[in-house]
């Protein structure tokens, strides 16, 4: 009698204990830890209410349901958002809810995209609004592209070359970006720590006060990493010597990180140090990384193209877009 008391009290404490795991599981109501929001980007999520972006145009993507949609933050910034594939939008957003479809929605299940608008707009999320008795469902996934470089990969934020090549290829996409940045450390403009340094933390170039400064987990693994630095090299003069053992040791990180990602190293556009990058992947090459090329933008923007001799203009990152789009395709399929 007694040890079928003691075996059913077990059970009963068992069902308590799988009953009191599955409430502890997140539902699909748009909070942050909600497992149907995809997050793209370096999220900070050590703080299970409020989730924190830091990169430029770091963004969440989700399915739900209902007819409209909101977005509860822990502060003010701007926003990018789009809403069942219409143009991206820009939302001045307050702290606090903040809606985001800008005419009531049809009835149904739709798609979501929102995030930074640039690399000074920080996003602390706490959190999507949904209508009474609507849910999220799971996003799709997409391969993702990871763009690493300095002003020219961050300015216009969704405009930008990089965001716009990502959604080409239907890809999702993250900037590792940020204005004045060299590769190397010392040689940079506005900033003397370089990409060498920076891209292997959580935050950006506005926490640099931070002590001690927060390693990057690397959480998500990139199909692919397009770099494009060496245009703020110039600032310190850096040595094309230095340039090119600093490119093949950036790689070498990187490759310790993603051992299967093709790595992409494009000439800046405006051609600094174009051979010491070229020189760099052949050197990989040769000592067997075979997922390491180099793209060649000679030619692809003239002056017209430029907003100020360094950053493309609106046509500019169009012409970017048609010129590496399809040069990436057979990269990310294999084919």
């Amino acid at each position: 009698m007694f040890r079928h008391a003691v075996a059913a009290l077990a059970a009963y404490t068992l069902a308590l204990g799988v009953c009191a795991a599955a409430s502890l599981r997140p539902a699909h109501d748009g909070s942050p830890r909600d497992p149907d929001i995809l997050y793209i980007g370096r999220w900070d999520k050590s703080d299970p209410a409020v989730y924190h972006g830091y990169w430029s145009n770091v963004y969440l993507r989700a399915r739900f349901t209902g007819t409209s949609v909101g977005i509860r933050l822990d502060g003010g910034t701007q926003l990018i958002a789009s809403i069942d594939g219409e143009p991206v939008r820009t939302i001045n957003a307050g702290s606090g809810v903040v809606a985001l479809n800008a005419v009531p929605l049809k009835p149904g299940v739709h798609t979501l995209l929102v995030g930074s608008a640039g690399q000074n707009y920080e996003v602390s999320f706490q959190g999507l609004m949904l209508d009474p008795g609507a849910k999220t469902l799971p996003a799709l996934p997409h391969p993702l592209i990871e763009f690493v470089g300095d002003s020219i990969t961050v300015i216009d934020g969704p405009g930008n070359y990089s965001w716009l090549t990502g959604a080409a290829l239907g890809c999702d996409h993250t900037q590792i970006a940020f204005s004045g940045v060299a590769l190397t450390s010392g040689y940079g403009c506005s900033s003397k720590v370089g990409q060498d340094v920076q891209y292997f933390r959580l935050k950006n170039y506005n926490h640099m006060s931070d002590n001690p400064p927060v390693p990057w987990n690397f959480s998500y693994t990139p199909r692919m990493i397009v770099i494009n630095l060496g245009q703020n090299d110039q600032c310190g003069g850096e040595p094309d010597a230095t340039m090119r053992s600093s490119y093949v040791s950036f790689v070498h990180h990187l490759r310790a990180k993603f051992p299967k990602a093709q790595i992409v190293a494009l000439r800046p556009f405006g051609g600094p140090y174009e051979t010491p990058i070229r020189q760099a992947v052949e050197a990989l090459n040769v000592a067997g990384d075979r997922r390491v090329s180099y793209i060649d933008t000679t030619g692809w923007l003239d002056k017209g193209d430029y907003v100020d001799g360094i950053h493309p203009n609106p046509a500019g990152q169009v012409k970017i877009v048609q010129r590496l789009a399809p040069l990436l395709t057979p990269l990310l399929t294999g084919r």
